[in-house]
Parts: structure tokens; C-alpha cells; sequence
């Protein structure tokens, strides 16, 4: 049966225990600032690996509010001293931060405490456009259900974060009988804050004795932006910032407590509640699984933690992956389930006298750039967020029962592939929604590089834009080889082990993606797949139709 440990302290190791924002201990050790680093990086490299370049309109917009919280002074406050001021003011901007459910919670708390003090505020959310208050109403007094309400605004076009989020503020303002107005327009950030704040100016002429609670992406809340258009109206309220990377990082250094709230000044305040890898990991996940999209065309809800501040059970979320994986791939025989289940929060499995090992440093480096990683040595999967690709890929590692190879021979890379492959199809499985580069994009990102005009983007892309020649370089010696590769191309593999495990691991997606697609046209059965990753050990091992099937199409 899987487990989760408890996460009892190492000897000798500091420890600051601090109270977070849902009044539970949040323990960081001395090692956490380093390792929440490491953490950002990761996931911010990996997120630009989905997206590719910087969007110049967004990267200039972004500056001002990075600027702002970057150099801001802060000063403790209580959430009350926020609601007195809110309360007291015609409108209260809340920032918002589209993937993260507890950024929604939070404004719905905010709500529930307006109703404490009385207040009965105007509900004024960025994700409704304008033109569709109408819709809005028709859904709060139950003469739309939620499909017909989503199908009207054409919610994955025109938003597409995930639904579910934003649902309970609905729930709560139909239980309540409180009024919500769309506020989103399209065009240019700098456009829409214009927009934003004319509808906002309305909203204030039509309901002159209520408070309008708005909920805006936190971008548009720097000074410069829609609070600016705003004063060109005379309108001015508190503003609430949500979950401050500089903030965050700067009180861990310092061993302060970087939860809570604070005052910026000039009626600015800043709520703290959820780590930045936390908050940017969720990002990474809607980018790789479609968001609502997956919710919608496969009928389900991605497993969240409770608004309630409970954790995740994170043993019984992987045995219902160990269960799902085992139906796919006839393991029901395979009875002696046994594994740990560790988030970034706690890494006291390393401890571990494997970790002084040879393998074992290699496997730490991994974990603490961020990785997912099965350990077999002790049956622990680490995963450095509750997100559907990585945990049932590290799942299928687990019921592969086999050690990630790390060594730097060129049968230690294809063995690598082969594990690398065999979780992606788990994951595509589970998540046939979840996308990685086609050969054809790699092509085109490799070509475009060199008319990058952005030095920073030039650096951030540069290990991607070599992981994505060497794949290229790789398939292509396939062909040639007629699905045999060479030992010629050992020389991929160089001396860089986080280069040369992300160029096995992205030639192990690429053939995974291939795989499943052979599987979807029907031209491979899940027998294939479970021989494929249970017994044989050749990653090419399909590689004859998997060419076959890709010149058919």
C-alpha cells in the first residue's frame, strides 16, 4: 500500500517553522531557499520549452509590475485592516493569477468576509467579457445549466482556464443573490486596462452605494497599468496583489515568514499563500494539459486540493493512477504495492544513505533541479508537483520496477529513452491531450534561433535549441539506419548529464507520441504497449511502423 510519510526533521539541520495562511506549520529548512531556486528555474525553463519565445507585448508589460514588487516596502497588516479599507471604497481591485485555484479561493474568502461586515459587494470578473452580463444572469438564476453557460460565452476560446476554479464564486453569488458583471474586452493589455477601466467607471455610475469587487490578472494591478486608467476617472480603491515571487523570495532569505499580508502603501496591499513553484508549476500544467479543454472533452476534474487548506492524499491520488495503469496494462497480478509518495516541501527521503551513493548524487542532482524521479532503491516517487503527466509517468516507473540508467555509455542513453518512452505513453494514456514537440517544430524552432533578436532569448533557449538538434540529428541517422541507430552518435551524448538526460528524455517523448499514435489508428494493442515497456528493452523496438505510419500520413 502507498504511503506518505511524515516528514520528521533532519538532526542537526535548522528549521523555521512559520504559520501559513490557512493557519497550518509550514516548516522550511535551511536548504529551502536554495532548493526553491533551483525549483523556479526549472519550471521556468520548462515552461519556456512549451512556449518559445517571449511575447515582446507581454515581456514589456510584465516589467512595471516586476519593478514595482521587486523594490516595494512592506509593512505587516492584518487581513482586517484590508477589509475596513475595502468596505469603506467604492471599488477593491483583487489580482488573480488564471491557474492557480487558491488565487480564486482567496477572492472568494474575501467575498464571504464582505457578507461578515455586511457589505453586499458587486461581483466584477476579468474572465466574462463585457456583452455577456445577460448570459451571466440567465446562469445565476438557473435557466442556463453550466454547459449552455460555458457554450455561450465560448469559454475556451475566449478564456480556457479551468472552469472549476471560478465555479464557486458563481455558486456562492447564486446562494447569495449577489450581482455579477463581466468586464473583459478584447485588444492590447495596454487597451484592455483602458476598456477595463471605462466598464469599471460604468459599473460605478450604475451602483453608487456598493462596493465592486473586481478580479483582474494580477499584471494589470501595477501602478502604471489599469489603477492608472482608472485615476483618469477620479476612481480610486484598495488593491490587492496575490502570492509576490520577489516578495516570497526575498522574506525566505532573510528567514522571515513569507506568507501573510502586508501593506505596500498608497492603498496597495499583498496577500502571500502560496509558494512561486507552487503558483508558476500550475502554469506549466494547463500549458502541457489543455486546462479546461481536457475537463470538458474528457468529463472529469482534475484532482485539486481542498479549498477547505487540506492537503492532498498524495498516497491514495497515485493508487488510483497505479489502479488506472494496472487496467490498462493487465498487472492486476501485481499485488505488493509498496511506495512512498514525497513532494518539494519535503525532502527528508534524502536522507537516505543511498544518496551518498554514486547513483544516488546524480538521482539528488535530478530531484533538486526540479525533476520528477522514481527512486527504486527505496521505492519513493518524487514529484515536485501534483500534475496528471508527471505523476502517472512516474507511476509507470514504479510498476516498471526499474532503475533510471545514468550512466554516459551510448546502451545507458537508449536504455534511458526506452524509460523515458514508456512513461510518456503512460501519461498519453491517461492524458491523451498532453503535447510534445513534433520533429517538424523542433525543425522550425532549430531554423528560427539564429533570427531570435532577443539576447535573453537567445541565452534562456539556447540548451533546448542544442536538445532539439541532437533529437533531430538522432531520428535522422534512424532513417538512414532504417530504425537501427549507430554507435557513431555517441557523441551526443557529451559531457553534460543534464544536457545529455534532456536529450534522452525528449527523444523518448518523440517516440512515445509516435507510439500512441500507432496505438490510437489501432495498429498497435495495448499487449504491444505493455511487451514494449514490460519486457523488451530496444526503444526502436516499433520503429518500422511508427516510419510506416508517418509516411501514410
Amino acid at each position: 500500500m502507498g504511503s506518505v510519510p511524515s516528514g520528521t526533521e533532519p538532526h542537526g539541520r535548522p528549521c523555521y517553522t512559520f504559520v501559513s495562511h490557512e493557519g497550518g506549520p509550514v516548516h522550511y529548512r535551511s536548504v529551502d531557499l536554495r532548493l526553491t531556486r533551483r525549483l523556479l528555474r526549472s519550471i521556468k525553463r520548462q515552461i519556456r520549452e512549451v512556449q518559445g519565445p517571449e511575447d515582446e507585448e507581454v515581456a514589456a508589460y510584465y516589467r512595471p509590475y516586476s519593478r514595482e514588487l521587486e523594490h516595494c516596502w512592506t509593512r505587516p497588516v492584518l487581513q482586517e485592516n484590508f477589509l475596513a479599507a475595502g468596505v469603506a471604497s467604492p471599488l477593491v481591485l483583487v489580482g488573480d493569477f488564471h491557474t492557480l485555484d487558491q488565487a480564486q479561493h482567496i477572492f472568494l474568502r474575501l467575498l464571504k468576509e464582505f457578507a461578515a461586515l455586511g457589505a453586499r459587494p458587486i461581483v466584477v470578473l476579468e474572465m466574462v467579457n463585457v456583452h455577456h452580463d445577460k448570459a451571466i444572469a440567465r446562469y445565476l438564476n438557473g435557466r442556463l445549466d453550466e454547459a449552455g453557460f460555458l457554450g455561450e460565452l465560448d469559454y475556451i476560446k475566449h478564456w480556457g482556464f479551468d472552469f472549476s476554479h471560478y465555479k464557486p464564486i458563481f455558486d456562492h453569488a447564486r446562494e447569495e443573490g449577489l450581482m455579477i458583471r463581466g468586464l473583459n474586452r478584447e485588444g492590447s493589455l495596454a487597451r484592455r486596462d483602458a476598456l477595463m477601466a471605462e466598464r469599471i467607471q460604468d459599473l460605478v455610475k450604475a451602483y453608487p452605494t456598493r462596493t465592486l469587487l473586481v478580479q483582474v490578472g494580477d499584471l494589470h494591478l501595477a501602478s502604471g497599468h489599469l489603477p492608472a486608467e482608472l485615476t483618469r476617472f477620479g476612481l480610486h480603491g484598495p488593491v490587492l496583489f496575490q502570492n509576490s515571487e520577489a516578495v516570497f523570495m526575498r522574506k525566505l532569505a532573510a528567514r522571515q515568514d513569507p506568507f501573510g499580508w502586508w501593506s505596500l502603501g498608497k492603498g496597495r496591499y499583498l496577500n502571500n499563500n502560496t509558494p512561486p513553484p507552487v503558483k508558476m508549476q500550475t502554469f506549466l500544467t494547463w500549458l502541457e494539459h489543455g486546462g479546461e479543454v481536457l475537463n470538458m472533452l474528457y468529463g472529469h476534474r482534475r484532482a485539486t486540493r481542498s479549498w477547505s487548506g487540506e492537503e492532498i492524499d498524495l498516497s491514495d491520488t497515485v493508487a488510483r493512477y497505479v489502479k488506472v495503469l494496472k487496467d490498462y496494462f493487465g498487472l492486476h497480478l501485481k499485488t505488493d504495492d509498496d511506495y512512498q509518495v514525497y513532494l518539494y516541501k519535503d525532502l527528508s527521503f534524502l536522507r537516505h544513505s543511498f544518496f551518498l551513493t554514486r547513483l544516488g548524487r546524480v538521482y539528488k542532482a535530478m530531484i533538486l533541479d526540479g525533476r520528477p524521479l522514481y527512486v527504486h532503491q527505496d521505492k519513493t516517487i518524487y514529484l515536485p508537483m501534483l500534475d496528471v503527466n508527471r505523476t502517472v509517468q512516474e507511476t509507470m516507473h514504479y510498476l516498471m520496477g526499474a532503475p533510471l540508467p545514468v550512466g554516459q555509455t551510448f546502451n545507458a542513453f537508449m536504455a534511458r529513452i526506452h524509460y523515458f518512452a514508456s512513461g510518456y505513453i503512460a501519461s498519453k494514456m491517461v492524458n491523451p491531450m498532453r503535447h510534445s514537440p513534433t520533429l517538424l517544430e523542433m525543425e522550425r524552432a532549430v531554423k528560427d534561433y539564429p533570427l531570435l533578436q532577443c539576447e535573453s532569448d537567445r541565452r534562456k533557449l539556447w540548451r533546448q535549441i542544442q536538445v532539439y538538434g541532437g533529437v533531430l540529428e538522432f531520428f535522422g541517422a534512424v532513417r538512414l539506419a532504417n530504425g537501427a541507430v549507430a554507435a557513431g552518435l555517441s557523441h551526443l551524448l557529451g559531457t553534460d548529464m543534464k544536457s545529455a538526460f534532456s536529450l534522452s528524455e525528449q527523444i523518448g517523448r518523440t517516440l512515445g507520441d509516435d507510439i500512441h499514435r500507432l496505438y490510437d489508428a489501432g495498429r498497435l494493442s495495448a499487449a504491444d504497449l505493455k511487451r514494449y515497456a514490460f519486457t523488451q528493452k530496444d526503444p526502436l523496438f516499433f520503429e518500422a511502423r511508427r516510419l510506416a505510419l508517418r509516411h501514410a500520413t
